[in-house]
């Protein structure tokens, strides 16, 4: 075998693992964005489902924040302004549209992570209108919040 051969079928190899590298890093974004979209619509069908989810995140930060409270770590007043900012943050996730987000998180696998056309890009495209539909029946005017 010839040298030139040699590199040719090593350059053919190496632009074989990186399509099928590029490939595989779109499929898997592609799988979590229409993951995200599919938790994001279930809360939207269900708020109670998107009212225990938020509580139990923050929950979980809170313990977090009082567990650094009984180590000294931080001031008292650091950890009330925390945990300020936490009930506000946890007001504000409550408030926000599920639908919305699960028809941004649907396009985002549709179109950003596509070509090339996979299963969930072509899952996403089917369940974005359905998700633009809910958004602007919730919202009364459109996707103007986008």
């Amino acid at each position: 075998m010839s040298a030139i051969s040699k590199y040719l079928s090593l350059s053919l190899c190496a632009a074989i693992f990186f399509l099928a590298a590029a490939y595989l890093d779109l499929t898997l974004r592609a799988r979590n964005a229409y993951l995200e979209g599919e938790k994001y619509m279930a809360w939207a069908k269900d708020p109670a489902l998107k009212e225990r989810a938020v509580e139990n995140i923050f929950s979980a930060r809170l313990e977090t924040l009082e567990r650094g409270r009984t180590g000294n770590s931080a001031p008292a007043e650091d950890i009330e302004d925390e945990k300020e900012l936490l009930t506000a943050e946890k007001n504000f996730k409550k408030g926000e549209s599920a639908a919305k987000y699960a028809y941004i998180w649907y396009r985002t696998a549709a179109e950003d992570f596509s070509p090339p056309a996979t299963r969930w890009t072509v899952l996403a495209r089917r369940k974005a209108p359905e998700a633009l539909a809910l958004w602007e029946a919730e919202s009364g005017s459109g996707k103007s919040g986008e």
